[in-house]
């Protein structure tokens, strides 16, 4: 019983998620959610008491998948886990409704959230969340030795935090996954001999890793 409620709950989020993605949080409707879940608009009622419920559990399961996304793997340094990142972001763009959608409810917290703020993720909702797993992974790369000294101050990070948290709102102007990519490349390729000391350059992949798929 409880392993059916937990794929119900499921499926309402992503219907939910995308709902949100195509009309909004005012343009989604609990009836056309419940519809597309194959499930009654009781049984939605009985996992979420009202819209609002609805988009934060959206957010929350975005946030986690950003959270997910923007960890360095094993034998990869902080620097290349953030451009690895970027890549990742990208490809979830394309493929993840329920990141889209926790995006898009982020610009419209307003409407939804009574001022108060998703799973203690601060200003910005999940594009606050993204941001500081940028600055993050900068800050770890500082202390491993990967950036040079701050001869220019912090501006060229904060360029590329900047960058980064741009990567969502260019792919939702309607450039595609490959475009966004080979954008993302052609700017690592143009910030790292401003990040990283003389001569380290050649030591970062400016590509998505190799048999990246999916989310």
């Amino acid at each position: 019983m409880q392993e059916r409620s937990e794929r119900t709950r499921g499926r309402l989020v992503e219907a939910g998620a995308a709902q949100f993605d195509r009309s909004g949080y005012a343009g989604a409707t609990l009836g056309g959610i419940a519809g597309a879940a194959g499930v009654t608009k009781g049984a939605l009622y009985f996992h979420f008491a009202s819209k609002e419920e609805l988009a934060r559990a959206v957010v929350e399961r975005a946030e986690t998948a950003v959270r997910g996304g923007c960890t360095a793997g094993a034998g990869v340094s902080p620097l290349q886990g953030l451009i690895d990142a970027g890549f990742w972001l990208v490809r979830v763009l394309e493929s993840d409704v329920v990141v889209r959608a926790g995006f898009r409810l982020g610009r419209e917290e307003e409407l939804w959230s009574g001022g108060v703020t998703v799973a203690g993720s601060g200003v910005g909702g999940l594009h606050g969340v993204w941001a500081q797993m940028v600055r993050e992974l900068l800050a770890s790369a500082r202390r491993a030795g990967e950036l040079r000294a701050r001869s220019g101050g912090v501006g060229v990070e904060s360029l590329a935090v900047a960058a980064a948290c741009g990567l969502e709102v260019v792919h939702g102007s309607g450039c595609g996954g490959d475009e966004l990519a080979r954008r993302l490349g052609a700017l690592w390729e143009w910030l790292l001999p401003c990040l990283v000391p003389p001569g380290a350059v050649g030591g970062y992949r400016t590509s998505a890793p190799q048999g990246a798929t999916g989310p």
